[in-house]
């Protein structure tokens, strides 16, 4: 049975591998597939990122009872991603495979730290707040992901 963290980190690591993909046609020099391939990347972090902060997070925080939780760090973490996400697609716009290597070092680094704070503390815990709700929280954010796909 798939669970909150199994679903989660399934899609760090299909964010993973589409960050990879741009980094391939960047140093290839294949402009044209590394916007592509950027565009991929950045919307499903997005659809990611935003089934945490619309689904999951609000969910945990009912059930916590109080709506500051270790959640408030997160989605400011969030907010530093998507920034540098953005400045990487910039730097393939102007074709600038410099800074693209330069924004993308930063990006695994915090996407990285990110990850493990996640998947090694908030989403085992999460599963425990949750308890029996946990399967109807998921349903919830794979019908959330749906809709912004």
């Amino acid at each position: 049975m798939e669970t909150l963290s199994s679903y989660l980190a399934a899609d760090h690591d299909h964010c993973d591998a589409l960050m990879r993909s741009a980094d391939e046609q960047v140093r290839a020099g294949h402009w044209l597939a590394a916007r592509q391939a950027m565009g991929a990347f950045q919307g499903a972090l997005e659809r990611h990122l935003l089934v945490e902060e619309r689904v999951l997070f609000p969910a945990f925080e009912a059930a916590l009872g109080r709506a500051t939780s270790p959640t408030d760090a997160m989605c400011g973490e969030h907010l530093r991603i998507r920034a540098v996400a953005q400045r990487m697609a910039e730097s393939v716009i102007d074709r600038d495979g410099r800074a693209f290597a330069i924004h993308a070092e930063v990006l695994l680094l915090v996407l990285h730290q990110h990850g493990e704070k996640e998947e090694g503390v908030l989403y085992p815990m999460m599963e425990r707040v949750l308890g029996d709700r946990c399967q109807d929280v998921l349903e919830q954010m794979r019908s959330f992901a749906e809709c912004v796909a």
